[in-house]
């Protein structure tokens, strides 16, 4: 399954693309457990872009037999940083939790209007790894 949506880069635009998001990847047939944590993590690209970048924005999921997916694009070259925010830091958790939770993430030079994506996966047989965090 693969599905597509542009995404208004406003802060006020997270919650339809989380929701667009949990429904694609429902469709897709992703268990309860991979389902929570994956829209955790759209949540934390589409946030970044919205709030750091701008647009068009576009959001990506592809779900095929190995793994799932996600890519946010948008339109600036700079790439996130993984940060380790101080335990009273307001912000600057998304690709902290992005790096420790994903099978593997990434950014990629996008053609086009987009300037770059960054991306996330998740491995359908890191099943075991999604209860270990959700058990925290």
């Amino acid at each position: 399954m693969y599905a597509e949506t542009a995404v208004t880069p406003a802060l006020s635009a997270i919650a339809p693309a989380r929701h667009w998001a949990r429904d694609r990847l429902a469709e897709a047939g992703v268990d309860d457990g991979r389902l929570d944590l994956l829209v955790l993590l759209v949540s934390e690209l589409v946030t970044n872009a919205v709030a750091h970048a701008d647009p068009p924005v576009t959001l990506r999921v592809h779900v095929d037999d190995e793994r799932t997916r996600v890519e946010v694009t948008d339109g600036v070259r700079e790439v996130p940083v993984v940060r380790d925010p101080s335990p009273t830091a307001l912000g600057g958790r998304g690709v902290m939790f992005v790096d420790r939770l994903a099978s593997s993430w990434g950014t990629s030079v996008e053609q086009g209007e987009a300037a770059k994506a960054v991306w996330f996966e998740l491995r359908h047989d890191d099943v075991s790894e999604v209860g270990r965090f959700s058990e925290r």
